[in-house]
């Protein structure tokens, strides 16, 4: 058995901490907040920099005077005179005389509501909802939905701008003047998806007094399908938008990823050679070490000999009878000059080695300086390719994110069965030609 509710929708001015209960107004019963059902709760400036940020850099890099850019754009709107920063629409099931909170009535409402804000992103493709919550601790169960709305396409200013009325009727929504604007229309046009909604659970929209019931059933049947039809080719125009940047951000991702590929290989070749290197002068490093000991024992030798020709004072001598002069025997005489050649010899033997250990001493530093510091280069290296590693990791995680909403995407008109005017919207020219 059908029942029948009135739908009452609106736009608010909006007070996200009044509908997260940040505060507590008066006619709030506290004891039954905890029954609200928060269903989108997003940061509202994160939410601007995910819709307008590409925009607002291709904007910015066209101005060449710096006080024509825009640093932020939620700032921007925040203090505009013209645009809201964000919007609030709130619909409701029913009165507090039948459907109140805490009947079984209030209860299907509720899941009614649920169902009508779950579509409700999908229905509207130029509005961002960002917070959505259904209201349990008042008279009446009802949904307040906070929004941003984005126009595209723009060609002064920023191509993708906040603008409620745009998007509206990019949307398919155009005003026909005061008492029929497009706020209007949109307002009524989600009235009747609620109301479709609502007959899934057996309740009837009990309408009252909507300046549609002049109209007869054919020409409202008509207005809705021209209205459907208009957002559908949007969606289309939305989709392609979707697709050109997930598709420009894919080959960016690819191109960086083959760019940090070729310097990760040109970073460890580098490092390969260092290895290397570091090698070859590790064994010059001991050879010259090797050479250093030889000298040195060398030197103690030479040393040694220096200290035995020094015992010559040992040889016996005579005085002459002729004079100061000294006489001796032959094989002494023989010794001494022997002895002095080899003490002349050993003299300049040790001054070489001499100069041969200083030598091979600053060889020796040198090697070890540069051992130092190739091993200090090899280190920087292998830290430059542990950051490369993880910039290709990280990378390849938003390739991976960028592919998934691809397929979300062609998804999307899959299910939609838009394919064909996708490809209408594409290669218009070549379609027309098939068709003549």
């Amino acid at each position: 058995m059908h029942i029948k509710r009135s739908i009452s929708g609106r736009i608010d001015k909006g007070s996200v901490a009044h509908n997260n209960r940040e505060f507590i107004a008066p006619n709030v019963d506290k004891s039954r907040t905890h029954e609200n059902i928060t269903l989108v709760r997003e940061d509202i400036q994160t939410v601007y920099h995910e819709l307008f940020d590409r925009a607002l850099d291709e904007y910015n890099a066209k101005q060449k005077r710096k006080d024509r850019r825009i640093k932020n754009y939620y700032e921007h709107i925040n203090h505009s005179k013209q645009e809201k920063l964000f919007y609030e629409v709130i619909f409701q099931i029913g009165n507090t005389e039948d459907t109140h909170c805490g009947t079984p009535e209030a209860t299907v409402a509720t899941k009614a509501l649920t169902d009508f804000v779950q579509g409700f992103q999908q229905r509207n493709p130029h509005i961002r909802m960002f917070n959505a919550v259904i209201h349990l601790d008042e008279e009446t169960p009802h949904v307040h939905i906070n929004f941003i709305p984005f126009a595209t396409n723009h060609t002064r200013e920023l191509s993708t701008r906040n603008s409620l009325s745009k998007a509206l009727e990019q949307q398919g929504f155009k005003g026909e003047g005061k008492m029929n604007t497009c706020t209007k229309q949109w307002v009524e046009h989600e009235k009747q998806q609620l109301a479709a909604v609502m007959q899934g659970y057996g309740i009837e929209w009990e309408q009252l007094g909507t300046h549609e019931q002049h109209l007869d059933v054919l020409d409202y049947k008509k207005k809705m399908r021209a209205r459907e039809v208009a957002v559908l080719e949007n969606k289309v125009e939305c989709t392609q938008h979707q697709l050109e940047s997930t598709e420009r951000v894919l080959r960016d991702a690819d191109n960086a990823i083959e760019r940090l590929d070729k310097e990760y290989a040109e970073k460890t070749e580098q490092v390969e050679q260092l290895d290397s290197d570091i090698k070859d002068k590790s064994a010059e490093l001991e050879s010259t070490t090797e050479q250093l000991a030889v000298n040195q024992q060398l030197l103690q030798v030479a040393s040694v000999k220096v200290a035995q020709i020094n015992d010559i004072d040992s040889i016996n001598v005579k005085r002459s009878m002729l004079g100061d002069k000294v006489t001796l025997a032959e094989m002494d005489y023989n010794s001494i000059v022997e002895l002095a050649k080899k003490e002349l010899a050993a003299e300049h033997d040790s001054a070489e080695k001499d100069d041969e250990i200083y030598r091979l001493n600053e060889i020796l530093q040198a090697l070890n300086k540069e051992k130092a510091l190739w091993a200090d280069e090899r280190s920087a290296l292998h830290k430059t390719i542990d950051k490369l590693r993880a910039q290709v990791r990280g990378l390849t995680d938003q390739l991976s994110a960028l592919k998934a909403k691809y397929d979300r995407v062609m998804n999307f008109i899959e299910k939609f069965d838009l394919k064909e005017k996708l490809d209408n919207f594409l290669h218009p020219i070549i379609n027309r030609k098939k068709s003549r």
